[in-house]
């Protein structure tokens, strides 16, 4: 009996003493769609985003006054007429600026993607934007003052027409036949750089104000790296909530250009961003 429970008690000990090697699980596999979570949800449902978008326009139309009522103001680098005889105008981006496309960017979370070309043609067809948050009243402050809005967009020449429709819908501004309307491709020297179509409206009007949620829309910074960018911000520094104003969209833009390059699949990016990350 003594031997047995001597037995015993070694094969306790050494089980005791026995070294488990841990199980890994392995790595759920990559939704691209959910590095939007966060971001679509932000916009769509805080306050904190309804307050800061309603700020933006609310100190662009308090620099709306200041501008018509100095004859040397200059709105965007491309003004270089300053003729106060110029009927006034200002330059705004539409989508993620003047209109909310969050609900294209729910579908493409659900689809498990950050963008499909398919899901946004159909979104764009339905003319089902709606406003950005102090985005209306803004532009309908502009009108009161007789300053024309150009809307300067990326959408392509085949989305102008729903694209109009979604503006008359807002009863957001528009001449006849939508010319102010400047959408990519509807000349051919107007690219995916906005600086042309800028250029376009000061060559005619007295561009006071530039409006956007993309540097884009107020620098050319296309395949630009992120020094380079913050260069072109120190570099107007003065200009930042004076004459140019920024409405936050956390969704996308081309700041995630710089981080991720073209290259490489969805979930290739995701990683670019995540391996960005400053510890």
């Amino acid at each position: 009996m003594k031997h047995v429970l001597l037995a015993l008690f070694a094969l306790v000990m050494l089980a005791c003493t026995t070294t488990t090697k841990p199980v890994v699980e392995a790595p759920p596999p990559c939704n691209p769609g959910h590095a939007l979570v966060n971001a679509v949800l932000w916009v769509q449902s805080s306050t904190e985003y309804q307050a800061a978008a309603i700020g933006t326009f609310a100190a662009a139309k308090r620099s709306l006054d200041a501008a018509l009522a100095d004859p040397a103001w200059v709105g965007a680098i491309e003004e270089t007429d300053k003729d106060p005889t110029q009927p006034p105008a200002i330059v705004l981006d539409l989508d993620e600026t003047a209109i909310d496309n969050t609900a294209f960017e729910s579908r493409a979370v659900r689809a498990g993607k950050t963008y499909d070309a398919e899901i946004w043609k159909q979104w764009v067809d339905e003319s089902a934007a709606q406003a950005v948050p102090g985005a209306a009243e803004f532009l309908a402050y502009a009108k009161s003052r007789g300053v024309t809005p150009f809307y300067v967009t990326n959408r392509d020449l085949d989305e102008e027409e729903g694209t109009r429709r979604n503006l008359e819908k807002l009863g957001y501004p528009l001449l006849a036949n939508a010319e102010n309307l400047l959408v990519r491709g509807k000349r051919k020297e107007w690219g995916s750089d906005k600086s042309s179509r800028r250029a376009y409206v000061a060559n005619t009007h007295r561009l006071l104000l530039l409006l956007g949620d993309d540097l884009n829309d107020f620098a050319n910074a296309r395949d630009k790296s992120v020094a380079e960018r913050d260069q072109i911000v120190t570099d107007n520094q003065s200009w930042w909530g004076t004459r140019w104003f920024m409405v936050p969209n956390p969704m996308y833009g081309s700041w995630e250009r710089a981080i991720t390059g073209t290259t490489g699949s969805p979930c290739e990016q995701l990683q670019k961003k995540v391996d960005a990350l400053k510890p």
